[in-house]
């Protein structure tokens, strides 16, 4: 597979996996003890995501894709507002569309915020890290993860009744297995690019 080609597959994936988490984030389930915002799982991913996209393009690539994913996740909850003031047919009852959109809204803002901050600073830390790829991964990503989720849950949830440590202790373990079980994804992707001869330096 081509490096471009290998890229966009990655990017693609990345993007659609933050656009269905702002989605679904609100619904809460529970497993056990733990409660968990719907979105835990499909979004673990998008760290190790973020990773392995960097390991393709580098520095300027991975630069790229905290600002697309961001602009996608601004588009999501921009648009959204701007379908809810638009005049609506008077037999059509929006009542649940109302009330799902409206949790989902205030979790896309609490996104983008924890997003524009714990991005960057996995970002930074993935490049400046002089470690293995595990080490650059699980280091960065133990930072960013535990940043993202105390924002998040704190901006998304507080003054909802909902156990705000639980979700926050919770999405940081779940996160963090998440990660560590998708580091061999980060080794593929860099093994296959020296095998095409286009590895990046320091990578």
């Amino acid at each position: 597979m081509r490096k471009e080609n290998l890229l966009v597959i990655l990017v693609a994936v990345y993007v659609a996996a933050e656009l269905v988490s702002n989605a679904t984030a609100g619904r809460l389930v529970q497993m056990g003890a733990w409660v968990f915002p719907g979105a835990i799982f499909l979004y673990s991913l998008t760290f190790t995501l973020r990773d392995a996209v960097h390991t393709v393009g580098g520095w300027r690539v991975a630069k790229a894709l905290v600002w697309a994913g961001l602009a996608a996740n601004a588009l999501l909850a921009l648009y959204g507002l701007l379908v809810t003031v638009l005049p609506k047919p008077v037999w059509f009852n929006e009542s649940a569309y109302a009330q799902v959109f409206g949790t989902t809204f205030r979790v896309v803002v609490a996104s983008l915020t924890a997003y524009g901050i714990s991005t960057w600073l996995d970002a930074l830390i993935f490049e400046r890290l002089k470690r293995s790829i595990a080490g650059r991964v699980l280091t960065s990503n133990l930072v960013s993860t535990t940043l993202d989720t105390v924002i998040f849950i704190s901006l998304a949830f507080a003054g909802t009744g909902a156990p705000l440590l639980n979700l926050m202790l919770g999405q940081v373990i779940i996160k963090m297995l998440v990660s560590t079980v998708l580091i061999p994804l980060v080794y593929w992707v860099r093994n296959t690019l020296r095998a095409q001869g286009l590895a990046l330096e320091g990578y």
